[in-house]
């Protein structure tokens, strides 16, 4: 699953300077100017973790080591090539550059300024404000305690990571897994910070240097955010078990219908045609992939013969301090040959077709809500000849003029024994109107099938409006 998770605060502060643009929909972080003009701007950020820390202690997220958390921002400058080495009065795109991230370490306010300029209306600016946060102090009554601007000097004891920009127009895409990560064991999340590296800010110019992205005052697509990605897929091979294979075998534990957890990790046991145990698995052998599924790793060698069933008994299963009786499956082993075929190229590339479900085409679904939809891959021109894919993704975008925008790059769909599926978590889609690929890997053949279904994410207001 694929999470976005937007800031819920944001600010721009200027070096030496009381103002803010708070509310600008765009962060001008810029650098330079003439000798005794010569300043520079912060861009401060703040994301809302509760919702990840639901996912993690409620079991979703259940290795941390599978997860990954990218910063991700729109260059303002990134739609137009032409753009690139440009002026903005006093300003000038910059090229060949550092930005870095940086954490916060104490509480500050979101500030509610707009522009840099003093007010020339007589009746005065209500865009422009000195009111923290700004360079001087986070909140009103206290100061920054790592100096003025939220830190003074090189931020090196504070640098998380660091981007180059080679044309300048390029987005901001930041790996902060390890603060995230912390974020969710216990670590206190004040908010993170982006600056031109150390030795640009000290820059003298004969104009300032200037980059901008979208904040998330901006009424566009183009909102930033932190995006999750949880890389622990199901890949059930129940129903396709081959010989001298490594295979994955699962447990899928629902209460009601709805994915549960374990009071604790099962133990399993895997026993032969002849009920003689093969394999024992203590519970550290067993992984706990994500809610209510675990999973084991298994190769049975080819002494065995095909077409021959085996029994895993899944023990130690208790739910809310009530113990189940033992889960017993079966699978049935394939012939090694069926999966390692050396030799020749007589496998040709599988033809696909797919409907999926979960989903109505052209449906207007309430923003918020986690969808299951489930990917039927079946042969060309028949109704229920299942069409077995191991490589089979999906792709969530936008359509802009002729330009499609990806907001979910191709992700894994889950197979699990009986059906391929994936969950789209609608809370992390701005309101618009998205469409679904699903991309096919066969023999070297990869097919993309383009708007398999388009529907709508509105909000609560939005979806009355149209009933």
């Amino acid at each position: 699953m694929v999470i976005r998770t937007y800031f819920d605060k944001s600010n721009t502060i200027v070096s030496n300077s009381n103002v803010n643009t708070g509310l600008n929909p765009v962060t001008e972080l810029f650098y330079g100017g003439p000798l005794t003009q010569e300043k520079y701007t912060r861009f401060l950020f703040h994301f809302d973790e509760a919702r990840l820390k639901n996912f993690y202690t409620g079991g979703t997220f259940t290795d941390l080591t599978k997860l990954k958390h990218t910063l991700r921002m729109t260059n303002t400058g990134s739609f137009d090539k032409d753009l690139l080495n440009t002026s903005m009065g006093s300003k000038d795109r910059t090229s060949s550059f550092d930005l870095i991230l940086f954490k916060i370490d104490q509480e500050w306010d979101n500030g509610v300024g707009y522009d840099y300029e003093t007010p020339l209306l007589l009746s005065g600016d209500y865009g422009f404000s000195t009111n923290p946060s700004n360079w001087i102090r986070p909140k009103i009554g206290y100061d920054w305690v790592g100096g003025a601007g939220v830190y003074s000097g090189s931020p090196s004891a504070i640098t998380i990571t660091y981007q180059h920009f080679d044309k300048g127009n390029e987005n901001i895409e930041m790996d902060v897994t390890d603060y995230v990560n912390g974020v969710l064991t216990g670590n206190t999340n004040y908010g993170l910070g982006i600056a031109f590296a150390y030795p640009f800010e000290l820059l003298n110019t004969s104009d300032y240097q200037y980059v901008g992205f979208f904040t998330n005052n901006t009424q566009t697509f183009y909102e930033p955010y932190i995006e999750t990605v949880y890389n622990n897929h199901i890949t059930d091979d129940r129903n396709d078990f081959y010989l001298d294979k490594q295979n994955k075998l699962y447990l899928y534990v629902n209460v009601n219908g709805n994915p549960t957890n374990l009071d604790s990790i099962p133990n399993v046991d895997v026993y032969d045609s002849n009920d003689t145990l093969f394999s024992a698995y203590t519970s550290n052998k067993v992984k706990h992939v994500t809610k209510g599924v675990y999973s084991i790793d298994i190769i049975v060698p080819s002494s065995y013969g095909d077409c021959v069933m085996f029994n895993d008994v899944w023990k130690n299963v208790t739910i809310n301090g009530v113990t189940r009786p033992n889960i017993s499956l079966d699978f049935v082993l394939k012939d090694s040959l069926d999966y390692y075929n050396i030799g020749d190229n007589s496998f040709l590339p599988k033809k696909t077709a797919i409907t999926v479900a979960g989903i109505q085409n052209k449906e207007r679904i309430k923003r918020g809500d986690i969808r299951k939809v489930i990917v039927s891959a079946r042969i060309p021109y028949t109704v229920e000849q299942t069409q077995k894919i191991d490589d089979i993704k999906y792709r969530i975008f936008v359509s802009e003029g002729s330009a499609e925008l990806t907001v979910i790059d191709f992700q894994p769909i889950e197979k699990t024994n009986n059906h391929y599926y994936f969950l789209l978590d609608t809370a992390s889609l701005i309101p618009n109107t998205y469409y679904l690929d699903v991309l096919v890997t066969s023999n070297l053949e990869t097919t993309t099938i383009k708007n398999v279904i388009q529907f709508d994410i509105v909000n609560q207001s939005d979806l009355r409006k149209g009933q």
